[in-house]
């Protein structure tokens, strides 16, 4: 016994079409518009990577601030005088090195 349902299949009826059916097919590229993508991708590229050194000159700022902020974390338990004067000694070259090369 089979029981009415409102409910169509995907693809069933008189009017279902094929996706893509009445699309053109893809022209050629001119080769003026070859070299302008090209170019275009090139550009692209060239600011990514410039992008990509200054992101890893930012991180070596990086690893030395937290190497010295790994220092002070090391000795902050029960630090001695010699090792504060280290730590010390460490953050004021970190600094300038910092300063360095700026």
């Amino acid at each position: 016994m089979r029981t009415s349902t409102r409910l169509q299949a995907i693809g069933e009826g008189e009017d279902a079409a094929l996706i893509g059916q009445d699309e053109l097919p893809p022209q050629p590229r001119s080769s003026a518009t070859q070299d302008a993508l090209t170019g275009l991708l090139f550009t692209s590229l060239k600011a990514l990577s410039q992008r990509t050194i200054v992101a890893l000159a930012s991180l070596v700022d990086l690893a030395l601030i937290g190497s010295a902020f790994a220092l002070w974390l090391l000795i902050i338990a029960d630090p001695t005088p010699p090792q504060l004067i280290g730590v010390g000694g460490y953050a004021v070259f970190v600094l300038i090195a910092l300063y360095m090369r700026r």
